[in-house]
């Protein structure tokens, strides 16, 4: 009499494994060590990168990470749950054109970079800002190539910036919340990253209240898929496109302010469009001439993207309340 092998004796001989066996080398390859994760990134010479580190460091659980000789990198960790890798420079942010290949090669591959940055401008405004990067003209003074765009993550934009606006509410600060245009380097990166900073002076750069906003947007970033645009028209604060992005479904990304528009031309519209994922456009109009936004619109057309109006997007895209 043949003795009938069980379920379980046929599946090892099968494969040559348990069960238990099984489950062990499938969470080592769902979760290997080198798995790709988000990647905030932290200047010394940078206070405000430095206050959000700080806070960052306090918020969540993290390990220090081995880095392999000469990986350029000054320190590496990650937190507890796997999520997130916080990684020390010691250059200032704007000239890491390659960081994610350097990265790669440390190790620490990144499906998403957050650069935690101080942000300077001559209102000396307090301010929390996000955006992309990227040097629509031929210059690049400040990183990156000329007329080349970085790849953008609008989820990340939206979910970082609607959490720094919900929490600047909620402390009574006198902040003010807003998107960029999409300027400076760096721009060879071939996996999506963001700006997240603090404005504009030495004291808002060490507010401790200001860095710890930053950090918990940025530990609490959601890539959940949004409706996409493209933005042009308006100054370096992008109003307009802020109010969309913190008041209706979509978020923005690449923008182009009015002053940059003489470089938008077909190659350029093509990288925002490819590097953003955009799905349509939005003119902030009344600050562009009626020869950019017929010469832009015409452009948009042979992508298939539509101009849409603010009243449009409200419409289709409104929040219920």
């Amino acid at each position: 009499m043949i003795e009938a092998s069980s379920p379980d004796t046929n599946e090892k001989e099968k494969s040559g494994i348990t069960e238990n066996q099984r489950d062990i080398l499938k969470n080592r390859i769902e979760t290997p060590e080198n798995f790709p994760k988000i990647t905030i990134i932290c200047s010394a010479p940078d206070l405000a990168s430095q206050n959000i580190k700080t806070h960052l460091l306090s918020l969540k659980e993290w390990k220090n990470l081995e880095l392999p000789p000469e990986s350029g990198f000054s320190a590496a960790r990650e937190s507890a749950d796997g999520k997130f890798r916080l990684v020390d420079i010691e250059e200032i942010h704007v000239f890491q054109d390659g960081l994610d290949k350097k990265l790669e090669a440390a190790g620490l591959p990144a499906s998403l970079i957050i650069f935690a940055s101080k942000h300077r401008s001559k209102e000396e405004i307090n301010s929390l800002t996000v955006h992309c990067t990227g040097n629509p003209s031929g210059e690049a003074r400040l990183g990156g190539h000329p007329k080349e765009l970085a790849v953008s993550s609008p989820a990340a934009m939206k979910s970082i910036l609607k959490e720094m606006k919900r929490l600047v509410e909620e402390k009574g600060l006198k902040y003010d919340v807003t998107l960029e245009v999409t300027h400076h380097g760096p721009t060879e990166l071939s996996v999506p990253s963001i700006y997240a900073e603090i404005g504009s002076t030495e004291i808002q750069w060490k507010d401790p209240e200001a860095g710890e906003i930053a950090a918990k947007a940025i530990l609490g970033v959601s890539l959940k898929k949004v409706p996409v645009a493209l933005g042009f028209g308006g100054g370096h604060y992008a109003m307009r496109q802020t109010g969309l992005l913190l008041e209706t479904e979509i978020s923005f990304g690449h923008n182009f302010p009015k002053y940059q528009l003489e470089f938008v031309d077909e190659a350029l519209i093509r990288q925002a469009v490819e590097k953003s994922g955009a799905e349509f456009a939005y003119f902030d109009r009344k600050s562009m001439k009626s020869e950019d936004r017929n010469r832009i619109s015409e452009i948009l057309e042979k992508f298939g993207l539509r101009v849409l109006k603010e009243s449009e997007i409200r419409e289709k895209y409104g929040l219920e309340s």
